[in-house]
């Protein structure tokens, strides 16, 4: 297993005013934190593919050479759902968008595209509590309470899945699918779409805070059951808070390994070598940076995570023997 830095934390997102990076000093910095590979987060203001001509692209892949990198993963934020209006076309735009990523990819050389089924909210849908046993993308009616307009919204979601899969297939990229409400709300449904779809080119991106519990068991046996589809994994960690009483109020990213992490790494990284993965373990930072003081983060704070991860996972995969890379 080889460790890469998601550029994704540089963006700006989720950080103070005006601290981002470029694409170009975003990749700097997995070199100069001893990572394996960088991955691109192919969306404004880092590597929406549009923005990114051909001659750029040819200086990235010198970059990248420069700077002893391997060329990671292409990561979108996709939503494969059609739009509410009979006129709108959010579908049309999403697979021209992820069509667009794969021929990046491919000229960059990255391997696979990470792909989500639907991100239509922030995992959960806003109606799902007025559903009836599914979740809800509609009002209240006879469709909601027999499962139908969730029903409608899976088939949406594996057809515009299917189509960029081809077009994956074609041209020689491998799609990581990672589980993510709203569509694929567990791994089981994962799996579910992938034997739907059938096509060789759409895997999976299993990433441990996303399964849907932390018990050591089923944690191996979720690994397990990926073994034929898992290409790709982001190691980020999601810690909860709770109220007095333990009541759980929310969460937020914590470095993995760190004081607060309350994932089962070990478990995890001892699993995917009894798979005999070798794919990346792609460290990201995408949700909300609050640091002392209530104050959003900045450049610094996203680089102190980064070294907080690589340095702890390092350790593990070569505790366990199951490190690849060079650095």
């Amino acid at each position: 297993m080889k460790l890469s830095l998601d550029v994704i934390g540089y963006g700006g997102y989720f950080t103070a005013p005006g601290e981002s990076l470029s694409l170009e000093e975003a990749v700097k910095k997995a070199a100069k934190f001893g990572y394996d590979a960088a991955c691109i987060y192919a969306h404004r203001p880092l590597g929406f593919p549009m923005d990114i001509n051909s001659e750029r692209r040819k200086k990235l892949v010198d970059l990248y050479k420069e700077l002893d990198l391997e060329m990671g993963a292409v990561v979108c934020c996709t939503n494969f759902m059609k739009g509410n209006h009979v006129l709108l076309y959010p579908q049309e735009k999403e697979i021209f968008y992820v069509k667009e990523c794969i021929k990046m990819a491919k000229e960059l050389g990255s391997p696979i595209v990470r792909v989500l089924s639907a991100f239509y909210g922030f995992f959960q849908n806003p109606l799902a509590g007025t559903g009836y046993g599914f979740p809800a993308f509609e009002s209240r009616s006879r469709r909601v309470s027999r499962g139908e307009d969730w029903l409608e919204a899976w088939s949406d979601v594996r057809d515009g899945l299917s189509e960029v899969s081809k077009y994956a297939q074609d041209n020689g990229i491998l799609l990581a699918l990672q589980t993510h409400p709203e569509i694929l709300g567990n791994n089981e449904e994962t799996i579910e779409i992938l034997e739907e779809i059938n096509n060789p080119n759409l895997k999976v991106g299993l990433d441990l805070p996303l399964l849907e519990s932390q018990d050591p068991d089923f944690i191996k046996n979720i690994v397990r059951k990926m073994k034929d589809y898992m290409v790709y994994s982001h190691t980020i960690s999601l810690a909860k808070n709770q109220t007095i009483g333990g009541a759980p109020y929310s969460w937020e990213e914590v470095a993995p390994g760190s004081e607060k992490d309350p994932m089962q790494w070990e478990v995890f990284v001892k699993a995917l070598k009894e798979n005999n993965y070798t794919g990346l373990l792609s460290a990201e930072i995408c949700s909300p940076v609050v640091v002392k003081g209530h104050k959003l983060g900045t450049i610094k704070t996203i680089d102190e995570r980064y070294n907080e991860s690589i340095e702890y996972l390092k350790g593990l995969l070569k505790k366990y023997n199951c490190y690849t890379g060079h650095k």
